[in-house]
């Protein structure tokens, strides 16, 4: 009686794909759930595909309705890929569910302060769940490996990640093919990778920033907020100055007009495959995060640029690859920037334009420092230190990260977030005085993994043993 009790009917559970190899299922919670925990697991049977099979996966609350739930199904077996060919677009479906069942995941208590979540694949979604558990009482950094390009756009569109971290950090570690279409203001302290993760250094890295006090995810937040606070101009005239120091303007120049040939091709395929649509059609453009009208983007992308020339749509490409820390813009403020450059109307900005247009920024930026008074100068600067130490901060490696994405390195005096040698040595350090002294410097931390790779898993099982950091693993054996 107790199997049928917890038999749940949806009638009218919401399906659609995610990317290339999944789909997600949402639905109202049955009202039977109302004591629930958000972190939990259910099997679902689908009647239009088979009345006899059942299959169990966790769920996470909908981040977008209250009492509603998710799933994240990826297509890897005979059962997910027929759920994956018969939702070929969105639809409303029966769905019968029995549950929610608990896992020894979901009931283990986090009884540390600190707790860096491993995930791999479809693994975030319990994950999630249970930072989601803890959110704004513990401090829980995800790391997060993945090769789905779909999952993950998924997930950072439909899910404020920043809510559940805003005082912790995501590092995403992507191996898939394809570029991401991703978001185009990520949280400061979201740091995307195109590489697989050296877990020991990672781990190492967000265990020193936090420990040693000097990389708190925290402290990102609250100078992203004075950057945000301050006019795109302004912003965009300290920004340059400060990333001119540092990269040179022709590399800077060379990877616009990189960016504009790619838009000025995407166009072009995309205007073949219309069979040459015309000026009066009214679809969008996404780029980023944000849209461009198509009729513009076609002037600015479809026509062949002439050589060594840049775009208004690579100029934004460039804008979000050196200067994302500069905060959130709109499509008109980057409009107006660039027409300042273009000089001649052409809807393409010259080597020549470019340099002038960093000339003038310098100028006026040296016009303003000069014709302040102590007082106004002495405001500006307090309410601008913190935009100008994170972009001294926040360098984009683009060995490292996805082009595009804004990336922050964050040095500490231990070493790099993103962990090498010295914060390896850090925490070798830590573990030499623990022995010395008797302390136990780390217990305030704890590892959790959710996934299926035996090989990342015995990694941790390693980490776990050599910095005595309890692991605690989902074995998904339900």
């Amino acid at each position: 009686y107790g199997y049928y009790k917890k038999n749940n009917l949806i009638e009218t559970a919401y399906f659609e794909r995610y990317g290339e190899n999944g789909v997600a299922v949402h639905f109202k919670n049955p009202k039977s759930w109302e004591d629930r925990s958000p972190t939990s697991y259910v099997y679902i049977m689908c009647p239009w595909i088979s009345k006899y099979q059942w299959h169990a996966f966790t769920m996470f609350p909908e981040p977008l309705k209250e009492n509603h739930s998710m799933l994240c199904i990826g297509a890897s077996g005979d059962w997910t890929k027929q759920l994956y060919n018969k939702i070929q677009a969105p639809c409303l479906r029966q769905l019968y569910v029995h549950g929610p069942l608990m896992t020894e995941f979901s009931d283990k208590a986090i009884t540390t302060s600190n707790a860096i979540a491993v995930a791999t694949g479809v693994g975030i979604t319990p994950t999630l769940s249970l930072m989601m558990n803890y959110v704004g009482r513990k401090r829980i950094n995800i790391i997060w490996v993945c090769r789905d390009p779909g999952l993950i756009e998924y997930i950072l569109h439909k899910i404020d990640i920043s809510a559940i971290t805003k005082n912790s950090y995501a590092f995403i570690f992507y191996t898939g093919q394809r570029e991401l279409a991703l978001p185009k203001h990520l949280p400061v302290n979201i740091f995307i990778f195109r590489s697989r993760p050296n877990l020991d250094n990672t781990i190492t890295g967000i265990i020193t920033a936090i420990h040693s006090g000097e990389g708190l995810p925290e402290e990102m937040y609250e100078r992203q907020k004075k950057i945000s606070n301050t006019p795109f101009r302004k912003r965009m005239m300290i920004a340059m100055n400060r990333v001119t120091q540092i990269y040179d303007e022709n590399e800077m120049f060379a990877y616009a007009v990189t960016e504009t040939e790619k838009a000025a091709e995407r166009m072009q395929n995309i205007d073949l495959e219309s069979g040459g649509a015309s000026d009066s059609d009214n679809d969008s453009e996404v780029r980023g995060g944000g849209k461009f009208n198509s009729q513009r983007s076609s002037r600015l992308s479809v026509t062949t640029p002439p050589e060594d020339t840049v775009s208004l749509l690579g100029f934004d490409a460039m804008i979000s690859r050196f200067l994302g820390v500069i905060g959130e813009y709109s499509d008109s403020d980057i409009e107006e920037l660039f027409h300042t450059m273009d000089k001649d109307r052409i809807g393409f900005i010259d080597r020549g334009e470019f340099r002038d247009f960093l000339m003038m920024l310098k100028r006026m930026n040296a016009a303003n420092r000069n014709r302040r008074s102590s007082r106004e100068l002495l405001s500006s600067m307090v309410a601008l230190t913190d935009m100008e130490a994170a972009l001294t901060s926040s360098m984009h490696n683009s060995a490292r990260h996805l082009t595009g994405v804004s990336s922050h390195h964050v040095n500490t005096s231990q070493g790099s977030l993103f962990g090498d040698t010295d914060t390896v040595e850090y925490m070798k350090n830590l573990m030499n005085d623990c022995f010395r002294t008797g302390e136990k410097p780390l217990e305030d931390w704890s590892l959790f993994y959710c996934g299926g790779s035996a090989g990342i898993k015995q990694n941790l099982e390693d980490i776990s043993k050599r910095y005595h950091i309890d692991l605690a693993v989902e074995t998904f054996d339900w």
